[in-house]
C-alpha cells in the first residue's frame, strides 16, 4: 500500500521488534516521522536510526509499558521532541506467557495478562489524548489479539483482555469523534518471523499453534503484512473509517 503520511508524527509502542518495528518502518516509508517507545531502548534505537536513514525524523524513548507515568513520561517527551504527535500505533508488551488453558493459569498471573495486553494501550491512548484532543486530530490503531473474536483453547485470558479492547476501540470512536479522532484495531492470530512468534513455538503450546499454521488458507502472515493493515488504518485514505477492527490472520478465523 501507498499512502501520503508527510507531515505526520506516529508514536509506536513497542517498535524496538516484531510487529511494531515493522508498522514504524512502514509508516516511515509512506513519510512520517516516528517516535518508538520501548523498554528495549537498544532495539528502539537501531529502529530509529534505521528511518533516519531514509531522510525522516526518527527518535527512541526507553519506555515500561506497563507503568502509566512511563508511559505518560515517554509521550510528553515525544511532543517537546517532535513538536506534535497525529498518530499512536499502540502494540508490544507480549503475551506469550499467557498462552495456557485456564485450569493452568496461575490465578496471581490474570492481572499480569491484562496488563500486557490491555492496560499496555490504554495507558498509551491516555497519555496522547489530550495533546489529541487539543490539535483536534488524531489517528489511534490499537493491534491486539483474534482470540478476542473468536474463542481459543489456551488464550481464555488473552482473548478477555483482547474483547474488551476491541469494545473499547468502539466505544472511543464514539467518544473520540468530536475532536476528530479515528480509533480502529487490528486483530493478529500467528504472526511468523516474530519473537512472539518464536517464543510461543518454544513452549508446550507448540503443537496447538502449529495446527494454525497448517490451517491457514492462505498462509501464516508476516509482521509486513500486518503493517500494512496499520498504515492502511493510520492513512488519509481512511478518513471516513472509525470503530472498525480488522483481523490480519491468512483466512484461519473470522471473527464477529
Amino acid at each position: 500500500m501507498l499512502s501520503d503520511l508527510k507531515g505526520k508524527v506516529a508514536v509506536v509502542t513497542g517498535g524496538a521488534d516484531g510487529i511494531g518495528k515493522a508498522s514504524a518502518l512502514k509508516l516511515a516509508q509512506s513519510g512520517a516521522d516516528i517516535v518508538i517507545a520501548d523498554k528495549n531502548l537498544d532495539g528502539a534505537t537501531r529502529v530509529a536510526t534505521d528511518i533516519r536513514g531514509m531522510g525522516r525524523r526518527a527518535t527512541a524513548i526507553e519506555c515500561d509499558l506497563w507503568e502509566y507515568d512511563s508511559v505518560k513520561n515517554m509521550a510528553d517527551k515525544a511532543i517537546a521532541e517532535m513538536g506534535k504527535v497525529d498518530i499512536l500505533v499502540a502494540s508490544g508488551a507480549t503475551t506469550v506467557k499467557y498462552a495456557k488453558f485456564f485450569r493452568d493459569l496461575d490465578p496471581h498471573d490474570y492481572a499480569g495478562c491484562l496488563n500486557s495486553q490491555q492496560f499496555a494501550r490504554l495507558y498509551a491512548i491516555r497519555a496522547l489524548l489530550d495533546h489529541m484532543i487539543e490539535q483536534n486530530y488524531g489517528k489511534i490503531v490499537i493491534v491486539t489479539s483474534d482470540a478476542g473474536r473468536t474463542p481459543t483453547p489456551r488464550e481464555s485470558m488473552i482473548g478477555s483482555a483482547a474483547a474488551g479492547l476491541i469494545l473499547v476501540t468502539k466505544a472511543l470512536a464514539k467518544e473520540f469523534s468530536s475532536w476528530n479522532i479515528r480509533v480502529n484495531g487490528v486483530c493478529l492470530t500467528v504472526i511468523q518471523g516474530t519473537p512472539a512468534f518464536d517464543a510461543v513455538m518454544g513452549t508446550d503450546a507448540k503443537h496447538v499453534f502449529q495446527k494454525a499454521v497448517e490451517r491457514a488458507p492462505f498462509g501464516i502472515p508476516t509482521a509486513e503484512d500486518v503493517a500494512e493493515a496499520v498504515l492502511f488504518m493510520a492513512s488519509p485514505e481512511t478518513d471516513v473509517i472509525t470503530g472498525q477492527v480488522i483481523s490480519v490472520n491468512g483466512g484461519l478465523s473470522f471473527g464477529g
